[in-house]
């Protein structure tokens, strides 16, 4: 039976605030659990069930507790887990400096946990290392972000800035910056470096106004159907991988 201090401090979880207080977050599902074992990540307690104990052994050096699939089901965010679950120490947010002679991912003011996770596992696919997020965009260790990444949030580095500060400081530095905007070059027609910022706007709005002038490469996947758009998590997949074509 999980304590009701457990049960609490999880169900607050769910929340930014207190997410921020605790320094925690969840981690949940076989696969992803038992790469954060192997990670440099700090565990502070897993619960798992008797069907996860069958299969997989938790190191003593690691607090853990064996609880029933009712109970899981009870503090658990994911539909249909039955088997583990994390509870883990945030890492503290970080200055990118070092960042030329590689291709990063910018993200401005995205608002779906689902979108970013996403785009964290299309960096992974890529070797992209670094993503840097607006300070509005959501939390990293928002539950849904990490269960949409499927452990890549443990290899890609996130990073939270001020964007207008960060991209300006990168134009003044000669760096490539592509914007992805509707009155962009087709991007299967321009050349593409391996190297530089791939600036990609809120669900909605698109890049912010005030960002437009550190634009170096305006891109743009071209419509050939009849979609009205494409989601901000295919759209990144579909631009990262022209940077791959050659």
């Amino acid at each position: 039976m999980i304590s009701k201090k457990w049960q609490k401090l999880i169900n607050s979880l769910q929340y930014k605030k207190y997410r921020k207080e605790e320094n925690l977050f969840l981690v949940e599902g076989v696969k992803s659990v038992l790469e954060l074992i192997k990670s440099d990540f700090t565990i502070k307690k897993i619960f798992y069930t008797e069907i996860f104990e069958k299969k997989y052994t938790i190191p003593t050096s690691i607090s853990s507790e064996m609880v029933s699939i009712e109970d899981l089901k009870g503090i658990s965010f994911l539909e249909n887990n039955q088997e583990v679950l994390a509870v883990v120490e945030q890492k503290s947010n970080k200055e990118l400096v070092d960042y030329s002679n590689e291709l990063l991912i910018a993200l401005d003011n995205l608002q779906d946990p689902g979108n970013l996770g996403t785009i964290i596992r299309v960096a992974d696919w890529y070797g992209i290392k670094k993503v840097i997020c607006s300070r509005e965009t959501v939390d990293f260790y928002n539950p849904k972000v990490i269960a949409a990444s499927m452990g890549s949030f443990m290899r890609v580095e996130v990073f939270y800035a001020d964007l207008n500060f960060f991209l300006k400081n990168a134009f003044e530095k000669g760096e490539d910056i592509y914007g992805t905007l509707l009155n962009g070059d087709n991007i299967y027609k321009t050349p593409l470096r391996k190297k530089g910022i791939v600036v990609m706007g809120n669900e909605a709005k698109g890049i912010s106004e005030e960002l437009l002038p550190y634009i170096t490469q305006k891109i743009t996947i071209p419509r050939v159907g009849g979609a009205e758009s494409l989601n901000v998590g295919i759209a990144t997949a579909v631009v990262i991988d022209n940077f791959f074509r050659n």
